[in-house]
């Protein structure tokens, strides 16, 4: 082989080799990936290890785009402690709606037990609720949507959407949507330093979810959240969507663990 065909051969490797990368490229960017985890539920403040209510599975499916996790889709299971059998499920979808938000996922959630059904979808600038109440008719509510309108496990993309504000003692508005109330309410995320909370939850970052309205504040006790350094929630205090009875739902401490974290960062580098 002469010099210039040698040449001419190492031009094609590299062209290959290049084609192949750029090929490679946008696969690697858009790489599917999965976060799990679970979560220990036991009574608001309780000390007693051996009083868990139930037990949570989280699996959220995902893409890592921009070296960062991306959800796509979350599904929950409930347990009762000591069944493998599901009693209720949930399922969220972040690749939905109109236009698709983190903040506002599409929403199915059942608890045959109960004979409850909810859902939450959106179209045309609104949010559309429908709720199969516990032995009552089927009530179905539409509401006008809105960039700052926060709907379920969204809460958990807002904590991390503001990651820096929060840890750094910012605070964060929203609108927090209450499905079978057929409406939202003013809600402010701040880190709180209350040391009987930072006492009784040991997490790396204490975050607290309260109404901005006075009157709401003497209905509705601040939801605590707990985090740890990678963006993970590793502690939620406050009202469950887990029904006690048809007239109230549970209250409860639930300590998260993860099993699996994506491949790339829950937080913006």
């Amino acid at each position: 082989m002469n010099a210039r065909q040698a040449k001419s051969k190492l031009g094609l490797c590299a062209t290959a080799a290049l084609a192949a990368t750029l090929v490679w490229a946008p696969a690697m960017a858009d790489a599917s990936a999965e976060f799990r985890f679970t979560g220990s539920a036991r009574p608001l403040g309780s000390t007693n290890a051996g009083s868990e209510l139930y037990r949570e599975q989280h699996t959220i499916q995902g893409v890592c785009l921009g070296n960062q996790f991306k959800p796509q889709s979350h599904s929950v299971e409930y347990f009762d402690a000591s069944s493998d059998t599901p009693f209720a499920s949930k399922q969220l979808r972040y690749d939905r709606g109109d236009p698709p938000s983190l903040l506002r996922p599409e929403m199915e959630f059942v608890q045959p037990r109960f004979n409850e059904r909810l859902t939450v979808r959106y179209d045309s600038g609104s949010v559309a609720i429908e709720w199969q109440a516990p032995a009552q008719e089927i009530e179905q509510f539409r509401l006008d949507s809105s960039n700052s309108l926060v709907v379920d496990a969204g809460f958990d993309n807002l904590v991390r959407q503001n990651w820096q504000t929060v840890v750094e003692g910012g605070s964060v508005n929203f609108e927090f949507l209450a499905p079978t109330r057929g409406s939202y309410y003013g809600f402010v995320m701040e880190p709180t330093n209350n040391k009987s909370d930072s006492d009784r939850i040991r997490a790396d970052h204490l975050i607290q979810i309260r109404p901005t309205s006075l009157f709401l504040r003497l209905l509705v006790e601040p939801i605590l959240l707990g985090y740890n350094q990678q963006g993970a929630l590793t502690h939620y205090s406050g009202l469950t969507n887990i029904r006690r009875n048809q007239q109230e739902n549970i209250q409860a401490d639930i300590v998260y663990n993860v099993t699996e974290y994506p491949p790339c960062p829950l937080l913006a580098s």
